[in-house]
């Protein structure tokens, strides 16, 4: 049961460390919850753009990633923002 469970948690964190960049945003930002990638994309022209307008959200939301600059930046490079 022990070797289950270990397994079991090893998988799901690799598989979360596997999800990076835009792929931790797509499950909100499709359309309906929140702006999807096109939308996004229109809005803001530059990387700095869209991680200083993510940092500064006053939606609950988002709260999860303000502090990580890395993920912000791997998701405005996946959007295609320099």
């Amino acid at each position: 049961m022990k070797k289950i469970l270990m397994s079991l948690v090893l998988v799901l964190g690799f598989a979360s460390v596997a999800m990076a960049g835009y792929d931790k945003c797509a499950g909100c930002h499709n359309g309906k919850v929140s702006p999807d990638k096109a939308a996004l994309t229109a809005k803001f022209k530059t990387a700095a753009d869209f991680i200083k307008a993510a940092k500064e959200s006053k939606n609950p939301m988002m709260n999860a990633v303000k502090g990580n600059e890395a993920d912000l930046k791997a998701a405005a490079a996946d959007l295609g923002l320099k």
